[in-house]
């Protein structure tokens, strides 16, 4: 499996699972605020949980935790829709060497336009080049400069 692949798959996993997400982020803010509180409580339990000093600093990592929340999920927005444009062939393409065709996996053969054109951005136009123009069209091709 490709980083692409793997990366898709994860992002897909959390993108139907909206509610997942908030819960999780949710989750860690709230524990990420506590975290002073928590550790005072176990190494200074003389100081009250909600200490004016637990307050301050939770609230600042509690702040400072939905900003990289906040920063994370526009990169993963971006990584999405990064993802969804990337169109890639990958691998060895089986091509017939007298008319050009691809052969798919399922043993079907494609016409090479139409088989790149379904799996990539590319779109394609037809010209002549000048050694064929001249076979099908001869002395025309002198005449008029280009076919």
């Amino acid at each position: 499996m490709t980083l692409v692949e793997s990366t898709t798959n994860f992002l897909g996993f959390f993108q139907k699972r909206r509610r997942l997400r908030v819960s999780i982020a949710i989750f860690i803010i709230l524990f990420m605020a506590n975290l002073d509180a928590l550790v005072d409580s176990v190494n200074h339990p003389e100081v009250p949980y909600l200490d004016r000093e637990h307050l301050i600093v939770g609230t600042v990592t509690a702040i400072v935790t939905m900003i990289f929340f906040g920063i994370m999920a526009i990169y993963l927005g971006s990584l999405e829709r990064a993802l969804r444009d990337i169109k890639t062939l990958k691998g060895l393409l089986p091509i017939c060497s007298s008319c050009s065709k691809i052969r798919t996996p399922d043993d079907h053969w494609h016409i090479i336009e139409k088989y790149i054109a379904e799996r990539t951005d590319a779109t394609f136009t037809h010209s002549l080049c000048p050694e064929c123009a001249r076979k099908l069209y001869g002395d025309m091709v002198d005449e008029f400069g280009k076919a």
